[in-house]
């Protein structure tokens, strides 16, 4: 019986080392599991039923090593008089004695109980429990009885208790931009962001000792507001952020890459590199953004098709081209999770809310599948052009069997790679990093293009800026890709 289990432990260990995961399993096995609690719950305005496992979910994703206990209730409350609740552990002595970081995303709002909120922070103080605030919870309490109110915008760092009216709920989406890119939490974080929905919550007054981390422009006060800071309430780190109303911004990849960043900081657990700590870091790890959902948009496609990007500005409509089916255009289509690419020869241009497209250190990846005698590419550092390939930056080619075209891992024109890596008629993963001048390729995580641009380079087909690109080459082609995603680099 030992003989065997031993066999099995030796299995395991040498999976693991042709893994390449033994250095995070072991740090794995060293390191004490992130006992989590999230709070949440309550109010007719959000729906919390669902936010709690994109949070969840996402926690799960970028993170290993964690437990997430959830305490989910209120869901019955349907009008403002009904957020007149406790939540059942908060009436229990010592409950936060067995957690390492409280996630608050709940909106129990007409509590007016003095020493039931004090009582919250009391735990966190007595137990030095660090915790971590997502949107709701900056207006909670506001009408408790005494100087409860004080107490929790202290807990919190900052008063706030409004939000931008106009068409409120659906109040147009707003542009969040960094204020300290150098916080381990906004290494993570895009250097501006547009939100695919917004509530902006207006920040009557940021605690001197917060460190305000990003802000937002309010079109109604005509000023900015912050939007996420830190802070340290007796002895705890605090996270802060205003964002959350609705689920397409909670559960979008900016938002949960924050979160789970906010989480790590809080909990001593995030490196100042914006890395996790030796044995926390999850499969899908911080700071990649999908760049494509189930429909196209926030991307161009040339030739004069149509933006699907098209929507309302600060509430008012505007006249922008649309199509009835935002999934399909002329050589772009999405069916399910694929990007199925064929037709005439056309290009696809990011122009979405993740810094409008406008890249310049960065590593980007996406699944790749070619049929026989198929090609394209991905362009970088470019942008958009009506018609015919485009003049700025580079191109990194896509083609097994193509004949008289460069193989996948060239960078056409600048460095060719002479055998194509892979096959037709299977999925392969394609990685490009752009840092500085160098240029890596990468293709089922092998190296085939190494790449440093001459530092005298200039004109439009060098590395400066730009979005992110791919190519119909038409002529009976047909290329799908899957799961593009981007991480930023610092400048």
């Amino acid at each position: 019986m030992n003989t065997i289990l031993n066999k099995k432990i030796l299995l395991s260990i040498l999976t693991l080392i042709l893994s390449g995961s033994l250095v995070q399993f072991a740090a794995a096995q060293d390191t004490d599991p992130l006992r989590i609690l999230m709070t949440t719950g309550g109010g007719p305005w959000h729906d919390y039923e669902t936010q709690k496992d994109q949070i969840r979910e996402g926690l799960m994703e970028r993170l290993s090593n964690i437990e997430i206990t959830t305490d989910y209730e209120g869901g019955d409350t349907v009008t403002m008089e009904s957020t007149d609740f406790f939540f059942s552990r908060h009436l229990q002595d010592d409950w936060a004695e067995e957690f390492d970081v409280v996630i608050y995303n709940h909106c129990n709002l007409q509590v007016k109980d003095e020493d039931y909120v004090k009582g919250i922070i009391a735990e966190h103080v007595k137990h030095q429990v660090p915790a971590v605030m997502l949107h709701c919870p900056i207006h909670l309490y506001q009408y408790a009885r005494g100087d409860a109110a004080d107490a929790w915008w202290d807990f919190t760092g900052a008063v706030s208790y409004a939000h931008e009216k106009e068409n409120h709920p659906n109040t147009s989406p707003y542009t969040i931009e960094v204020l300290e890119p150098q916080h381990p939490i906004m290494k993570n974080y895009p250097g501006s962001w547009r939100t695919p929905a917004g509530e902006l919550y207006l920040i009557i007054d940021l605690h001197d000792n917060a460190t305000p981390l990003s802000q937002a422009y309010s079109v109604e006060t005509n000023s900015y507001t912050e939007t996420a800071w830190t802070h340290e309430h007796e002895g705890i780190r605090v996270f802060t952020s205003s964002l959350g109303h609705h689920n397409v911004s909670m559960g979008s990849d900016v938002n949960l890459n924050l979160v789970a960043s906010g989480v790590l900081w809080a909990a001593g657990k995030l490196e100042e590199d914006g890395t996790p700590a030796p044995g926390y870091a999850g499969e899908r790890g911080l700071g990649w953004i999908s760049l494509l959902d189930d429909t196209l948009n926030g991307w161009i496609e040339s030739g004069g098709v149509v933006d699907w990007s098209a929507g309302a500005w600060y509430g008012r409509e505007m006249d922008w081209p649309t199509i009835a089916d935002t999934s399909t255009g002329e050589s772009f289509r999405i069916d399910g999770d694929t990007l199925i690419v064929e037709g005439d020869r056309r290009n696809l241009f990011y122009d979405g809310t993740i810094a409008g497209g406008y890249f310049k250190n960065f590593e980007f990846k996406v699944d790749v599948y070619t049929h026989p005698g198929s090609a394209s590419g991905i362009y970088f550092h470019t942008h958009y052009e009506e018609d015919g390939p485009p003049a700025f930056g580079y191109e990194a080619q896509i083609n097994a069997s193509r004949v008289g075209e460069s193989k996948t891992g060239s960078l056409v024109g600048a460095s060719e790679v002479t055998t194509a890596p892979h096959r037709d008629n299977e999925w392969f993963s394609y990685h490009i990093k752009v840092d500085g001048k160098r240029v890596t390729v990468k293709v089922n995580g092998e190296t085939v293009n190494e790449f440093t641009e001459p530092a005298d380079a200039d004109g439009p087909a060098s590395l400066h800026r730009g979005t992110i690109g791919l190519e119909s080459v038409g002529s009976g082609s047909r290329v799908h890709f899957r799961n593009p995603m981007i991480r930023l680099l610092p400048d």
